[in-house]
């Protein structure tokens, strides 16, 4: 049965992850969403947004069930986990589009481990958790949680939190810089419509700018790199040579000339 199902409307493909009963994430579901990355690469997807669709989980979590086969030798001819995992994830973060989660529930260990792959995450505020407990089964987060969630909060406080199976609310989410927006519970919005918003605002960007500016904030390291100033520089100087930024630089020009600005 497909665990996916995809929606394209005004350039925003919303794809939603069901596999019921337990919300979780298997070797089926990462074989599905890898298939379909061709058709969000396409030209005509501007924006892209994973949900799920089970009412108060995102991605529970990867299927304890496959964890334990692979630990009791019994994959067969299925590959390890976290090579799939990995390969997928690397995609997403360089899929040169934005790509948005809309968080409508809990999200730990590979579900996470997937929502930090994407660059914007949106949630609702509830009885929900984020985070990677894997030490309390006594492994760790296989598919880059130990280096993405350290990107996000910080190495002291990714240790103490993936040391301790720490998962967190919502609330504690943003605070720590684990998502970017929190729509409150008492809302008629949910985390999927302000995603859309999100994602319709980005969309109607300039697509190519918006792929150099994911492209290279993806690459920032600190300290700063001379090779990455010199192609921001390069690709700068090629899209001040597009039609789309000619023409939106001439029409803020032409205000500014006219005294007009904001």
């Amino acid at each position: 049965m497909p665990q996916l199902s995809l929606d394209l409307t005004e350039g925003v493909a919303t794809v939603t992850i069901t596999n019921p009963p337990l919300a979780t994430m298997d070797p089926g579901t990462v074989a599905e969403i890898a298939a379909l990355m061709p058709r969000l690469a396409e030209a005509d997807v501007r924006a892209v947004i994973f949900t799920g669709g089970i009412e108060g989980f995102f991605i529970r979590h990867y299927s304890v069930v496959e964890l334990d086969r692979s630990a009791q030798g019994e994959v067969a001819a299925r590959p390890l986990v976290p090579v799939n995992l990995h390969d997928l994830l690397l995609e997403i973060e360089n899929l040169p589009k934005p790509v948005l989660t809309a968080l409508n529930g809990t999200a730990m260990g590979g579900g996470w481990e997937f929502a930090m792959a994407t660059d914007i995450r949106v949630a609702k505020d509830g009885p929900f958790r984020f985070g990677l407990p894997e030490v309390s089964v006594g492994i760790l987060p296989g598919a880059g949680g130990t280096q993405r969630l350290t990107n996000l909060v910080g190495r002291n406080r990714a240790i103490e939190m993936m040391l301790r199976a720490r998962t967190v609310p919502p609330q504690e989410a943003l605070a720590l810089g684990m998502i970017e927006e929190l729509v409150p519970a008492d809302s008629r919005e949910s985390a999927l419509d302000r995603a859309r918003s999100i994602a319709r605002e980005i969309a109607a960007r300039p697509p190519l700018a918006v792929a150099h500016i994911k492209r290279l904030a993806r690459a920032a390291v600190s300290p700063v790199s001379r090779d990455l100033l010199s192609l921001e520089s390069r690709l700068f100087a090629e899209l001040m040579q597009t039609p789309e930024a000619r023409a939106l630089l001439a029409q803020v020009a032409t205000a500014h000339r006219k005294g007009e600005a904001d």
